[in-house]
């Protein structure tokens, strides 16, 4: 169709101007020449046309002759002939013929092309333009000085708009090729990828070895009040998304009086319903309106719709809501009560909540509805209900005055469009959710190694299959480590051991523990100590240098002289250099740490703190190599090995107390008072944690002194992360904790801890359960995901026969109709 723009040389400029003007005349039914029955001076004289102004600066044609037609373009004035044969169609379907959309089907003065009515859907569902806004810029587009002085075409876009929309639904869900008109929700798209009996499932054909909760209907509920609506004059139903008014509102009579709205002149504050909890597809038939908030009797009849919907045979529903803990007490009640709701028999719907919301319930909540902890809810959140409400809130603003059965069209239409972008890109999704599922790690390489080799040798070597078998040892500890050197040194010959050496190696340990904790305490002192406080460091000072005084003593009987010429220990210092002061646990763990102003170290003379002890780890393994010594090396790593061990367990004791008491005391205190005295309860665990934490700093760094590369690959390095109080004690509703374990070091001695203490062996069953939990969630999502990928090719390859079945059938009646057409010609012959 000629719908471009001209401009005509007046002799000192071109002016805007159009094709009819110039004579242009569109003719209709002839293949583009005229009919012979149209007179040149015919015209439809009940009809004078627009009364609008003609000039040079509007390019259009005053004329009772011409058709206006709204394109892309603009809005045009075209000089349109129909055909006036007596076999000719109607002027209606002539304009079909060409493209053009009759704004009346009686006598068209007005038509809009295919590609408007197009970008005009696309603009409303993407910018949520208004008919309005978008009429408003096809008249700028058609004079950009006068735009008011262009036909006003808005009402009849409005009409055709929602015509052109509700032919689109009809022909994209194939009742452009049935008879039949179309039933409640089968003008709606829904989840490839979820199970639907007769569609991508055939449960008579369900694997017995399946779970029961692998074929399951997962939904979440919410309630969206942005989508307000007021009073309409005609209301009617819809087909799509939005449920049917008669029933729907018989129910709400039922169930109570309808209530008022809190503001004026709505008939809805919002609309509520369901969607798919795994993929976030709209259910078709679930969305109501509300009257007055979110009430339960508008979800319990989004809630029957939805769990009603393509589930014959599905014995299992689980639904999210933020408040399915009071929605679920009484649900089957209020169903039973109700004679237009219903449940699919022998259907059992879970409840739960979704992750986000559940936190702002009581604690017992989280563990009874939160998808962590449901069986067959694998890895959903259950708050993608959230995310849906963004496309509708665009258009929600212009569907507020429209009229009920127009409001219904455009939320159906835009969820619709959301349904189908997701539909379109469920194959891309379920590649992303299963490459998450089968995450590659490097641990479970390892296992399937040790299990591949263990069944090759287990004829030659039956001890191979031990891997299967837990590996629960003890982690020994100093004292341990010391009793097995000794008892072994009693066993050897003298001469070839230093006999009581293990006992010397392990004094010297604790004189660095010793150092370690009465460092700390000078560093705490500050600029300006009380006379009791320097007394009790000078106390300190004396005893820990009678006790290096002694150990030296005894050294040169295990170094021999040579340490007498080893000056280098001379010019060591064994304190903690800032880089381990500020490591982990000891800068805003440590709660008693004064101010930056009082972070100076007393001025003492006498610091033995700071002094070397002559250990192997201070040597040096090449020096003791030297002299002749290095079986205490060997030893010392022994001997640090148990220390760290104790130390870890001091702080996972430590950490476990500290949750406790945040859970029993801290967040129980309902006074000042008791507020103080739990804080004050914290803040010695918390001395107690950060000394530990600095002692295992040590004895790590002295163990990469001794070379035990082997051992450190174990013994890793403490983060600030790693020392938080877990949330699963001591705040088991805690946001972020769907994905937390514990930390590297909870695990070295499980076993150890267990015995020792009642409360870490609660500590160690309650993680293990939620570690279960999470694993198996994860070991259903891997099922689900690969489950899904299959309903969704075989959703697919049931909608293609369905197309394929109307193609046939469309080219088997178009072949019938030929055959007609000849045999009627054929008995016009044999007539003649």
């Amino acid at each position: 169709m000629p719908f471009h723009r001209i401009s005509q040389w007046t002799g000192g400029f071109f002016e805007d101007t159009s094709l009819t003007k110039i004579g242009l005349e569109i003719h209709l039914g002839h293949q583009g020449k005229p009919c012979p029955e149209v007179t040149d001076d015919w015209y439809n004289t009940d009809d004078e046309g627009d009364n609008f102004a003609e000039g040079q600066w509007v390019p259009l044609v005053n004329d009772p002759r011409t058709t206006t037609v709204v394109d892309t373009s603009g809005v045009h004035s075209l000089m349109i002939r129909f055909c006036r044969c007596a076999s000719a169609l109607g002027p209606d379907m002539q304009l079909f013929e060409i493209g053009l959309f009759p704004a009346s089907f009686t006598s068209p003065k007005t038509a809009f092309t295919f590609a408007v009515l197009d970008d005009f859907l696309l603009d409303n569902l993407e910018c949520g333009t208004s008919a309005m806004n978008y009429y408003s810029k096809l008249r700028r587009i058609t004079s950009s000085v006068f735009p008011h002085l262009v036909p006003d075409r808005y009402r009849e876009l409005m009409r055709v708009g929602r015509q052109w929309r509700q032919l689109k639904q009809l022909k994209w869900h194939g009742f452009g090729h049935e008879k039949q008109k179309p039933k409640a929700g089968e003008l709606a798209l829904f989840c490839p990828a979820c199970p639907q009996p007769g569609v991508n499932i055939n449960l008579a054909e369900r694997n017995v070895s399946d779970p029961a909760w692998l074929y399951s209907r997962s939904l979440v509920m919410d309630g969206n009040f942005k989508a307000e609506h007021m009073f309409p004059a005609n209301p009617t139903d819809g087909l799509g998304f939005m449920v049917s008014d008669g029933r729907y509102k018989l129910h709400l009579a039922e169930a109570q009086d309808i209530a008022k709205t809190s503001r004026h002149n709505l008939e809805a504050t919002g609309i509520g319903g369901c969607a798919c909890a795994r993929h976030g597809c709209f259910v078709p038939h679930s969305m109501v309106d509300f009257q007055k908030g979110e009430r339960q009797m508008n979800m319990d009849y989004a809630l029957c719709q939805a769990l009603g919907y393509n589930t014959d045979g599905i014995d299992r529903a689980l639904t999210f809501y933020d408040i399915n803990c009071q929605y679920h007490k009484h649900l089957h009640r209020r169903v039973e009560e109700s004679p237009y709701l219903d449940l699919p028999w022998g259907m059992e719907v879970i409840p739960g909540i979704g992750l986000w919301h559940v936190h702002g319930h009581q604690d017992k909540c989280y563990v009874w509805y939160a998808s962590n902890f449901i069986t067959g809810a694998a890895r959903i959140d259950g708050e993608i209900m959230e995310t849906l409400w963004a496309p509708l809130n665009i258009i929600s603003p212009s569907a507020r005055g429209m009229s009920t059965p127009h409001r219904k069209e455009c939320l159906d239409f835009q969820m619709n469009n959301c349904n189908f972008m997701k539909m379109i890109r469920m194959s891309k999704f379920l590649c992303r959710k299963f490459k998450e599922a089968t995450a590659d790690d490097d641990t479970l390489v390892k296992w399937e190694a040790e299990a591949a080799a263990a069944q090759d040798d287990r004829l030659e070597n039956p001890s191979a299959m031990d891997i299967y078998e837990v590996k629960m040892t003890k982690a020994p500890t100093r004292k341990q480590q010391e009793l097995h050197l000794l008892t072994r040194h009693a066993r050897w010959p003298a001469g070839e051991i230093h006999r009581g050496a293990a006992t010397w190696l392990a004094s010297g340990i604790t004189l660095e523990e010793a150092q370690v904790a009465l460092l700390i305490d000078v560093k705490k002192l500050g600029r300006r100590p009380t006379n009791a406080q320097k007394l009790a460091i000078a106390q300190r000072h004396n005893r820990l240098q009678g006790q290096i005084d002694e150990f030296v003593r005894v050294t040169v009987t295990f170094l021999g002289d040579q340490l007498d010429e080893y000056d280098k220990l001379d010019l060591m210092t064994m304190m903690l250099d800032a880089a381990e002061l500020d490591s982990a646990g000891s800068s805003s763990d440590d709660p008693d740490r004064p101010d930056d102003e009082d972070r100076y170290d007393t001025p003492v003379k006498f610091t033995p703190e700071t002094l070397v002890i002559p250990l192997p780890s201070n040597i040096g393994i090449e020096r003791c190599a030297e002299w002749g010594v290095a079986n205490l090396v060997l030893q010392e790593i022994s001997l640090r090995e148990g220390q760290a061990n104790d130390t870890l367990h001091a702080i996972r004791v430590n950490l476990a107390d500290k949750a406790v008491l945040f859970r029993t005391t801290v967040r129980s205190a309902k006074s000042q008072a008791q507020s103080t005295c739990a804080w004050a309860r914290v803040h010695s665990v918390d001395k107690i944690l950060h000394l530990n934490v600095q002692m295992y700093s040590k004895c790590r760094s002295q163990l990469i002194h001794l070379g035990a590369d082997d051992l450190l690959v174990k013994l890793r390095p403490l983060e600030k992360a790693n020392l938080k109080a877990t949330t699963v004690v001591a705040d088991p509703n805690a946001r972020g904790q769907r994905n937390s374990t514990l930390a590297w070091f909870w695990s070295i001695d499980v076993q150890g801890d267990s015995t020792s203490n009642d409360w870490m062996n609660e500590f160690y069953r309650v993680h293990w359960l939620r570690t279960l939990a999470l694993r198996d969630r994860w070991a259903e999502e891997l099922l689900l995901v690969g489950q899904e990928m299959i309903w969704t090719v075989d959703f697919f390859l049931h909608k293609s026969q369905r197309w394929v079945g109307r193609m046939q059938e469309a080219d088997a009646n178009q072949k019938q109709a030929q055959d007609s057409f000849e045999r009627t010609k054929g008995m016009a012959r044999v007539a003649e």
